[in-house]
């Protein structure tokens, strides 16, 4: 077993933690876009190792499961026993799937974050090329 594999408790309360971030309403100045997309950056890397770790706990427990279940499992059709091992996944299904959201909602808020900045940067521009113009 990988020793820097953050246990399923460990992803899970890392996660929560994340949530509040995840679900944050973006202010439209720059400065304090800047300052959050540094923050949103970290929260991205470690999403990131978050998935990769559920994903860890996920292979396992299939893993598993495929041992355990293997009699029941041929007896079923190749999609249901899909479904089958799937539904014994259940809670490194769910942890995968969040850590996922969570990354792609701190990649889009980067992305909004660098359009806010960018914005700003035009902005300026005309501000700048107006008043010496």
């Amino acid at each position: 077993m990988l020793t820097n594999v953050a246990s399923k408790s460990e992803i899970k309360s890392e996660l929560e933690k994340y949530q509040f971030h995840a679900e944050i309403h973006l202010s439209e100045n720059p400065e304090e876009v800047v300052l959050w997309a540094q923050e949103a950056l970290v929260y991205l890397g470690r999403t990131a190792k978050l998935i990769a770790d559920a994903q860890y706990h996920k292979d396992r427990k299939m893993r598993s499961e495929l041992t355990d279940q293997i009699k029941t499992i041929t007896a079923f059709a190749p999609s249901t026993a899909n479904k089958f091992v799937d539904s014994l996944m259940e809670e490194e299904n769910y942890l995968l799937k969040w850590a996922e959201r969570q990354n792609a909602a701190f990649a889009r808020q980067i992305d909004f974050a660098r359009t806010i900045i960018s914005k700003a940067k035009e902005e300026l521009k005309y501000t700048h090329t107006t008043t010496n113009g």
